[in-house]
């Protein structure tokens, strides 16, 4: 499907829905634990839905689930949803086909695409905003958030060998932003230098380095669900904005 509104580019968010959630010791993947009675991966999809620049959703998520998030979607009103993507074995893999998902749904080149970790259901308006807004100006962006704490360096685990400046250092989050034609260039090039995995898009396109990459506003709050502990916390900050 084709956008190109008030003249600009269009503004995709491609919801990463792939992972299989092994440090959460459970069946269910944690994108799609039912929290307060709603799916987690629910909430990720509404914030998108409810902003104002975003003109289309698309989801990355395993087969098996697909008919779930269709239904999901449907059940709680999500609007804006296109349609899902298949996952694959790696989040690097998944990544790469919601990318080539995209270009076949007949995306324009100029697309920004505006990718997020379905398990970070607590981003913000505001944190959606600023990316797109850092990447409409300087042509991408990632949001991170400033260290507040010390980080120690080891190489056993057990002695710190120094520590790292914390002043230099951010934590990257999503949404990471750029443009589609940018997106299949850089998997071009990994599959020049035969790179076949990165932790992230981000670490994928430093580690390329064909960009410069630039600094959006994250939040503590968009943090992601990885472990139990997540949920607790999760399911406490709903209870509590639900008051």
């Amino acid at each position: 499907m084709k956008y190109r509104l008030m003249n600009r580019p269009p503004h995709i968010a491609l919801v990463l829905a792939g992972g299989q959630g092994c440090r959460m010791h459970s069946r269910c993947p944690k994108q799609f634990l039912e929290i307060e009675g709603e799916p987690i991966i629910v909430h990720t999809l509404r914030a998108f839905s409810l902003h104002p620049d975003i003109d289309a959703i698309y989801v990355v998520c395993a087969d098996e689930w697909r008919t779930c998030v269709c239904q999901w979607i449907e059940k709680f009103h999500i609007t804006k949803f296109q349609k899902t993507f298949t996952s694959g074995h790696t989040s690097f893999q998944s990544l790469r086909n919601g990318i080539e998902g995209l270009k076949k749904d007949g995306l324009p080149p100029d697309s920004f695409i505006i990718t997020h970790e379905a398990v970070r259901p607590l981003i913000s308006q505001k944190v959606i905003s600023d990316n797109l807004e850092t990447c409409i100006r300087h042509g991408n962006a990632t949001a991170a958030i400033p260290s507040e704490e010390a980080y120690m360096m080891s190489t056993d685990g057990l002695q710190s060998e120094g520590f790292l400046p914390r002043e230099t250092l951010f934590r990257a989050q999503t949404p990471q932003t750029f443009s589609l034609a940018d997106l299949q260039n850089a998997f071009l090039e990994a599959d020049r230098r035969g790179i076949t995995c990165s932790q992230s898009l981000y670490t994928l396109m430093a580690e390329l380095n064909l960009y410069t990459l630039y600094i959006s506003r994250g939040e503590t709050c968009n943090f992601k669900i990885t472990v139990p502990q997540d949920v607790e916390i999760y399911q406490a900050l709903i209870r509590h904005h639900a008051q």
